[in-house]
């Protein structure tokens, strides 16, 4: 089971649990009889850049819109290849695009069919913002999709780079296996804003019918984050479906409250209501206070938003 900072562990008599933290170096034993937040064992700052579930300020429009070309990535992320692989949603009935990447000294255009194409213009430079512009043969463009202001990228700094291998190195150490592996990978790419490379990572496992719903959320969440809706709604959907079908009340409600923010995206607040409703019973119900807390302020938020604009 994936936690998340805040989240509670309680050992039964005669039983310990060992969590091995996101520095994937330490590993906090919590013996029986116990109840600790996950903080209490795991370095806090470590969480700092993780993103944070069923959270309003994780919220970004866009990939809503069938019609448009979105960019679908690199899309607000930072990325490894310094000629990375350039993606974007297929548009019913067009067969050619017009791709373009501008950005400082870059201004490079290339005309395909399909729905990608390898980046083959001049050399990116690390920490500079380049945007991907999509035109469909039927006029349409990436640019009128929602979130198309923040749909940029960057190149991964050298350093940073550096830092990335030394965890990748320390998770090899660890010995995971299978999609707890993938896992703690996509949390290092998370953590160095490599989103599309921890996407990368996760939708094989979705392809092949994974069962762990924890895969569907970090789907959800970093798809909410990055401003793909539509995609963020199916894969919390499935995780819904899966931790129910587990009974898992938690992954029930993590998933339920991020994907009330999307429905918030999607211009159905009644649904993301519902959603936050049915989340924050969960928590009451596990006894975690604060964030059936937060998800009551957020619930009042959105019913006073609901009733002036009706």
């Amino acid at each position: 089971m994936r936690l998340n900072l805040g989240d509670r562990v309680r050992t039964a008599n005669d039983a310990q649990a060992r969590i091995r933290c996101a520095d994937l170096t330490t590993v906090w034993v919590l013996y029986s009889n116990l109840e600790r937040g996950v903080a209490s064992g795991c370095p806090q700052d470590l969480f700092s850049t993780r993103l944070r579930i069923g959270q309003q300020s994780d919220n970004a429009p866009g990939g809503s819109d069938s019609a448009i070309p979105y960019v679908m990535s690199p899309r607000r992320t930072a990325v490894l290849d310094a000629q990375p692989l350039l993606r974007w949603n297929a548009v019913p009935g067009v067969e050619r695009y017009t791709v373009q990447v501008v950005g400082l000294n870059v201004n490079w255009e290339t005309e395909v069919t399909g729905t990608e194409v390898q980046y083959a213009g001049s050399p990116l430079t690390p920490g500079l913002e380049y945007r991907v512009i999509v035109e469909a043969d039927d006029g349409w463009s990436s640019q009128l999709d929602a979130g198309a202001e923040t749909a940029t990228f960057e190149l991964l700094y050298p350093e940073d780079i550096e830092n990335l291998q030394a965890d990748i190195v320390k998770l090899a150490e660890a010995e995971l296996s299978g999609e707890a592996q993938a896992l703690a990978l996509a949390d290092i790419y998370i953590h160095e804003d490599l989103l599309a490379d921890a996407v990368n990572i996760l939708e094989p496992l979705v392809v092949s019918g994974t069962n762990t719903f924890e895969v569907y959320q970090v789907l959800g969440d970093i798809y909410r984050y990055i401003g793909l809706n539509l995609l963020a709604e199916e894969r919390y959907e499935q995780a819904i479906a899966i931790a129910s079908t587990n009974d898992v009340p938690e992954g029930i409600a993590n998933a339920q409250a991020g994907l009330a923010e999307v429905k918030v995206m999607l211009d159905q607040p009644d649904a993301a209501i519902d959603l936050l409703t049915q989340a924050k019973n969960y928590y009451e119900a596990l006894e975690d206070a604060e964030r059936a807390e937060e998800l009551e302020e957020r619930l009042e938020e959105l019913r006073s938003f609901s009733l002036i604009t009706r």
